[in-house]
């Protein structure tokens, strides 16, 4: 309260609000007005904390105001603040202790109340005395103002009073100022009665500053409009003024941006819908709620903090169409058409031995390491993966407008970049920079105009980005797909799709999505709770106990969670008005929860469950006002609780200076005292302690100053784990705890809670924790090497309401999972603030990597499931990447020093679940990173559910070698064979090798001579037909003899560039009725995404069920190379697999009868067009579809269901 730290506020009457200081046990002052409850939990702005509003009564001179006198001899006593409680009557009453130099306690109870008389507002305070030893006389100095008269204080005590002090207002209101010492009643209660005259006279200090503020008057200056509103918004969690932390400043964000009205529209709607992307991999926070002319005023504001060239992004074409004089109009090229061309842009790339600074420095005639299509310009570092410096690119092709247009190119990179257009040079970005943008403005007729595009990354950040205004058009856009073409005569074999994260796999180089599959996930709260979880535990009885991060600051008691049924689920308030209570813990029934400034026994005392009193069991450490001292929270462990205590931090990420002594460090509290105890130091934002394997403690610390990434660690006695933001003098010379696992930042967490064991099948006693932005679970597999714990971190799961904030395991075995969110940057994009839910293990297997372990010679990877047999055996299956961070002072920091391990062998266990690499280079004090390239299927049959780990190396392991072997002397099974263990399993072939057999035409006995046997596979030599049409001459759609209903198809296939072929099931041949296969088969489309024009339609890609089910994402490999299908249709169901990953999944059918989905899906498309009978067929043939393009397939094999 007012920029003090543990103060305790009263609100009595509307007139009358009382504060006391919980550390000297001594009133603060008595005032008239409200409070503005301003802060991250009360109004989502970080920084500000709670502040008195309007006229004092009296503010209390006298900070330390006991005095106690025993047996002749006076002492001023320390006082130690117990708590407060609710009387029986509806009072609330202060607890503390009056301790003397003897260590006897004397318990004082404070009640304060608004009382009236005669319409005069006052203050009662009445005093109840315990534990006094005999003959002990106690008194309190104290003051009162806007009095009257001395006659309005009103005692049963001996007041003396030692000065009245007579003041005179501007409207001739004569008052008095006394102060005095009361000495308690030795005969039970003492009140202490002050009636006020008709108005407060003390001026508030912090509305003056506040009323400054909002007319715009601060030390002269004048406030925008927009920058009091961003004052009072979460804009400060992420920005700072000048410099970026988590976002960019406002300053780098008004020099990126003109100020133009497109601009300011296009920054308003971003700041309301939110994004990410821009400034890096931190998403900005959408604000749906703020009203636009506010979103408006405070993006005016940060506009105009350029005071410098408007040189940023922003405006648009200026001349009317009609104004161009014809000779400046670029024409269109009429030698190309339609027919010529394929989507996207054709990109070369290259990299070069040495450093580059401009585009000279690289050789563009050179053969390229990739040649490969874009849709649109637009690349941010994430999107050139491995690529980080001293690499060039040059994208060619035609840049298609379907109107005569003036438009105005922006072309933005970090480093540097040119454009082409018709063949002039039109933006020249050249040179070593940070990412920065350029324009030019050009007349184009409709139609094709030639493009070229030459981009190169030095060192440092990488991006390109080409965006337009069209004529007429609000702001910058980046030029979308559809836009750009190449010549087909330019595809080359080989050629792939450079597409962005969004299309990643998830778990395969992007976060999961869903729950983790040996999970199932269940609500644990009535539809009508909405809890910021930020602490829980259980009852002795089995229900939970839950504390929220809110303006209420309550603790709620759930009944029946275990059900997962929000209708059964019962939730009852318990306590409420604690301080951002972000622990919680039941010890022997009694609930302990963690304030920001102590840790707090709640008591029942009348067992109606609702808490009387509010016990401060310990508060031994030292706090500001700073919004960001947390006090996290909290586990139990042998007697003791353990917390952790943020550091102070101002708004916009960077560490206050000077810090208190205490931050950062562990706390640990005696269940029997109180008494505290550091027991280590040099965190930041520790969001989470926890219990691990062996007993032990281990916290999450999150990313910031001296912080390069985020990190687990275990909890030693001494340690210090690295932030100089404390005292860093004192801590300049001590050793670094290093930690368990680093946690690299936006690629596996980003701001990590609270660590719990895993009681689970095959992960019992790893570590799971969650993390507040990247959200979901992560799971830590640990080992000790010379003592010290170090490991690996995987995904687990994602899937949950909220972003995860607290874990619990209930009596019934099922992990709760409490969550959480705020605006700004603490919170997971797109999913909501709050959320309770229930995780129950249900046995089901699922293949993933199970452990890590280091070897003095490499790494041994263990699996959940074997690998099918002579799998894994293959060095170019693993990518095995490491690196250093670098603590600094300036926030996060980047991988240093990142480079490829050589992975000399791999080699497989006897049982299939472990996998050993010989690998090359390690070095302790590294984070080393694992990728699993093209893995099969495990034994059981499930695809891999995440193909990525990151070790935290410290130490490597002595005498404690991997095992090297050679891969066994079996050779692979033929193409176009069957293993016995395929034959044992009724598998079939349905291609030889060698002929044509078991397949002919559709409607025919036999087979066109394009369809030929060629690389070993059946291979369509399409040829264009002189006739016309769109299949090849003497080709068309082959079947196969036999019909299959319930069946599994698995096949290779490989496409040429940009072609388009199909694989379609369930077909009737009835050419009288049906003139093709698709008019009543479904099709799994086979398709080169990267240059064919379907692939620019949802639904028509590869593996996609086509035009009727999208792939969830895709795997599809270039043309050219070669595609692993898996078609499964059983019990009315149907599963498109590509490359070792489900694709599809649809139920098309039960009891043999469309279901209403696949109706609907049928409806949707554009088959009731083309015929009323397709999809309905529940049993047909299997076609290779002939669209005209060479297509090969082999391997082909099925067996019945």
């Amino acid at each position: 309260m007012d920029k003090q730290p543990r103060m305790i506020t009263f609100a009595l009457n509307d007139q009358l609000w009382a504060s006391y200081s919980t550390d000297s046990c001594s009133l603060y002052k008595i005032w008239s007005g409200s409070t503005d409850f301003t802060g991250a939990v009360y109004n989502m702005r970080h920084g500000p904390q709670p502040m008195s509003v309007g006229m004092a009564w009296f503010e209390n001179a006298h900070r330390q105001p006991w005095s106690v006198t025993v047996g002749g001899k006076t002492e001023n006593p320390r006082t130690d603040y117990k708590g407060h409680r609710y009387t029986k009557d509806g009072h609330a009453e202060l607890m503390y202790d009056l301790v003397l130099s003897d260590g006897q306690r004397i318990r004082i109870n404070e009640r304060p109340e608004y009382i009236e008389r005669d319409r005069q507002h006052g203050l009662e305070r009445v005093y109840t005395v315990e534990n006094a030893p005999a003959g002990v006389s106690i008194s309190l100095k104290t003051n009162v103002a806007s009095i009257a008269a001395e006659s309005n204080i009103e005692t049963n005590g001996a007041w003396k009073t030692t000065n009245a002090k007579p003041v005179e207002t501007d409207d001739n209101l004569k008052t008095l100022e006394v102060s005095g010492e009361l000495t308690l009643s030795d005969k039970g209660r003492t009140h202490f009665r002050t009636f006020f005259v008709n108005r407060p006279l003390i001026p508030n200090a912090f509305d003056a500053e506040r009323l400054a503020q909002e007319s715009g008057e601060s030390e002269g200056a004048v406030i925008s409009p927009g920058e009091k509103l961003m004052a009072k918004s979460d804009c400060r969690t992420c920005h700072n003024a000048q410099v970026q932390t988590v976002g960019p400043g406002y300053k780098q964000i008004a020099e990126r941006y003109k100020n133009t009205p497109e601009n300011l529209e296009m920054l308003t709607q971003k700041v309301m819908k939110g994004g990410a992307g821009v400034w890096g991999a931190a998403a900005m926070s959408a604000h749906p709620d703020l009203q636009p002319e506010d979103a408006k005023a405070m993006v005016s504001y940060v506009l105009s903090l350029d005071e410098g060239e408007d040189d940023g992004e922003g405006g648009g074409a200026t001349k009317s169409l009609a104004e161009i004089p014809e000779n400046q109009w670029l024409k269109a090229d009429n030698t190309v058409g339609d027919r010529d061309l394929s989507p996207g842009l054709l990109v070369k790339l290259w990299t070069s031995g040495k450093k580059m600074n401009l585009l000279a420095d690289g050789d563009f005639n050179a053969k390229p390491m990739l040649v490969a299509t874009t849709a649109k310009v637009e690349a941010g570092s994430e999107d050139f993966g491995d690529l980080k410096d001293n690499f060039y690119l040059q994208a060619t092709g035609y840049l298609f407008l379907e109107k005569d247009d003036n438009v105005v190119f922006q072309l933005g990179s970090d480093d540097g970049s040119k454009l082409w257009v018709d063949g002039q040079l039109l933006i020249d970005n050249d040179g070593a920079h940070g990412m920065s943008p350029k324009e030019a403005e050009i007349a184009l007729r409709a139609g094709y105009h030639p493009i070229r595009l030459d981009y190169f990354q030095g060192g440092g950040g990488r991006g390109i980005v080409l965006k337009w205004a069209r004529f007429g058009a609000p702001g910058f856009k980046v030029i979308s797909e559809g836009s750009f073409f190449h010549k087909k005569s330019d595809n080359v074999e080989g050629m792939t799709a450079m597409s962005k994260i969004e299309n990643a796999i998830p778990g395969d180089g992007a976060p999961l999505q869903e729950v983790h599959p040996a999970y199932d996930l269940t609500q644990a709260r009535p539809d009508e709770f909405l809890p910021k979880v930020a602490g829980m535990d259980f009852l002795p009885d089995g229900r939970l106990v839950v504390s929220t991060w809110d303006a209420m600051g309550a603790v709620y008691v759930l009944d029946n969670v275990e059900t997962g049924d929000p209708k059964k689920i019962k939730v009852k308030r318990i306590a409420q008005g604690l301080a951002e209570p972000l622990g919680l813990k039941v010890v022997d029934g009694q609930i302990y929860v963690l304030q920001k400034q102590e840790l707090t026994r709640l008591v029942d005392t009348d067992g109606d469950d609702i808490i009387d009193e509010y016990q401060c069991f310990a508060k031994g450490w030292k706090a500001s006002a700073n919004f960001h001292e947390f006090a996290f929270g909290l586990v139990y462990k042998e007697g003791y609780f353990y917390a952790a205590l943020a550091i102070a931090i101002n708004p916009g990420g960077a560490s206050t200076r000077p810090q208190g002594p205490d931050r950062g460090k562990v706390v640990k509290i005696s269940a029997k005292d109180g008494s505290i105890e550091f027991v280590a130091r040099g965190l930041r934002t520790p969001d989470g302690v926890g219990i691990g394997p062996d007993g032990e403690v281990f916290i999450a610390d999150n990313q910031g100053d001296w912080l390069p990434s985020s990190k687990i660690l275990h909890v030693k006695p001494g340690a210090f784990y690295n932030s100089f933001a404390v005292d860093s003098a004192a801590v300049a010379g001590l050793p670094i705890q290093q930690p368990v696992v680093w946690l690299p930042q936006d690629d596996i967490g980003n701001s990590p809670t609270q660590p719990a064991v895993i009681n689970d099948g095959p992960y019992k006693n790893q570590l799971l924790h969650g993390d507040v932005c990247y959200g979901g679970l992560q799971r830590v597999f640990m080992e000790k090497v010379n003592g010290d714990y170090q490991g690996c971190v995987f995904r687990f799961s994602q899937g949950f309401e909220g972003a995860t904030h607290r874990l619990a395991w209930g009596p019934d075995g099922a992990l709760y999972v409490g969550q959480i969110g705020n605006p700004g940057n603490w919170g997971q994009q797109g999913k909501l603030w709050y959320g309770l839910q229930r995780m129950k293990y249900n046995g089901n297997s699922v293949f993933e990597m199970l452990a890590i372990r280091a070897k003095s010679n490499g790494m041994e990877i263990e699996f959940t499931e074997p690998l099918p047999e002579g799998a894994g055996w293959d060095p170019a299956s693993y990518l095995v990447k490491q690196w250093w961070y670098k603590p600094t002072v300036e926030y996060g920091g980047p991988k240093m020093d990142e480079e490829v391990l050589k992975v000399n062998s791999a080699t497989v266990s006897q049982d299939r679940k472990k996998v050993f690499l010989d690998i090359q280079g390690m070095k302790p004090q590294h984070v080393v990173y694992f990728k699993l390239n093209n893995l099969p299927l495990s034994e059981l049959g499930h695809e891999i559910w995440t193909t990525e780990a990151w070790y935290t190396l410290n130490a490597i392991p002595q005498n404690d070698a991997g095992v090297v072997a050679a891969p066994p002397g079996m050779a692979p099974t033929p193409d176009n064979t069957l293993s016995e263990k395929e034959k044992r399993e009724g598998w079939q072939l349905l291609f030889d090798g060698q002929t044509l057999n078991g397949w002919h035409n559709y409607g025919k006995t036999t087979v066109g001579k394009s369809w030929i046997i060629a690389d070993n596979s059946i291979h369509l030599d399409a040829k264009p037909d002189p006739k016309g049409g769109w299949q090849a001459q003497d080709g068309g759609d082959i079947v196969s003899a036999e019909e299959y209903g319930d069946f599994e198809l698995t096949l290779d296939w490989k496409i040429a560039p940009c072609g388009n072929s199909g694989i379609i099931y369930h077909i009737v041949e009835d050419p009288a009725k049906y003139g093709y296969v698709w008019m009543t088969g479904p099709e799994m489309q086979v398709l080169d995404n990267a240059c064919h024009p379907d692939s620019k339609f949802p639904k028509h890609k590869a593996g996609d069920l086509y035009d009727l089910v999208e792939c969830k994402y895709v795997t599809v490999k270039p043309g050219g190379e070669w595609n692993h299908a898996r078609l499964v249709c059983k019990n009315g169901k149907v599963e498109h697999w590509l490359n070792n990953r489900k694709v599809v999944e649809l139920q098309m059918f039960e009891n043999g009868k469309p279901t209403k989905k696949w109706l609907e899906l049928i409806a949707g498309s554009k088959f009731p067009k083309l015929s009323a009978d397709f999809g309905l067929a529940t049993k047909g043939r299997i076609a290779l579809q002939d669209h005209g393009d060479p297509v090969w397939y082999k391997n082909i094999k099925v067996r019945k269901l």
